[in-house]
């Protein structure tokens, strides 16, 4: 039940969210978002993949919706002086960061 991945650990059953033990408060959606990157650490996905996997939405190319929740989760989840956990891979969408 929980996700682990680096120094982030997200409990599917109490729903809580913790970076080097750091609780974090994440919405429904910031939650829904980092579970999926969780389930598939390094795999690339394009926005229209993640808008249909944790939205629903079949593809809407003008929608921004992806890159604003994107921004929030990294806000929330990275932390000064440490490497990022979300990547932006240009020209084909975003990924968790390959462990160091």
């Amino acid at each position: 039940t929980v996700l682990a991945y680096g120094d982030i650990e997200l409990d599917r059953e109490k729903r809580r969210v913790a970076r080097s033990g750091r609780p974090i408060d994440l919405g429904p959606t910031e939650y829904r978002l980092l579970e999926f990157f969780l389930e598939h650490p390094g795999r690339v996905f394009s926005r229209t993949r993640i808008l249909n996997q944790v939205w629903g939405y079949s593809e809407d190319p003008l929608t921004n919706v992806v890159d604003v929740y994107i921004a929030r989760l990294r806000r929330k989840i990275d932390t000064p002086g440490r490497e990022p956990l979300l990547e932006t891979v240009r020209g084909h969408g975003y990924r968790l960061r390959a462990a160091a």
